[in-house]
């Protein structure tokens, strides 16, 4: 992995498109904000979680909860089980 910047990319952008077909490229963008270049190829359109509608659905529903505090904490995850029943 290598992380670079903005400034970086911009000065060396093929270098750094080739070098994402082999490992990762992070760029840093500030002191907060990081992206990854990641090759199309690698990108599918068929992703089995994320194309799913259930899945997308239920991940939404999760959201909701999570936002109106519907939540279970886990006190002791060697207990886990315990905890959320």
């Amino acid at each position: 992995m290598i992380a670079i910047s903005t400034t970086e990319l911009r000065k060396n952008l093929r270098k750094y498109l080739n070098l994402a077909q082999t490992e990762r490229v992070i760029i840093q963008c500030g002191k907060t904000e990081t992206y990854e270049i990641v090759p199309a190829r690698k990108i599918s359109d068929n992703d089995d979680y994320f194309s799913n509608p259930a899945l997308i659905s239920a991940l939404k529903e999760a959201e909701e909860d999570i936002a109106e505090g519907r939540v279970r904490k886990v006190k002791d995850s060697r207990q886990l089980w315990e905890d959320i029943q």
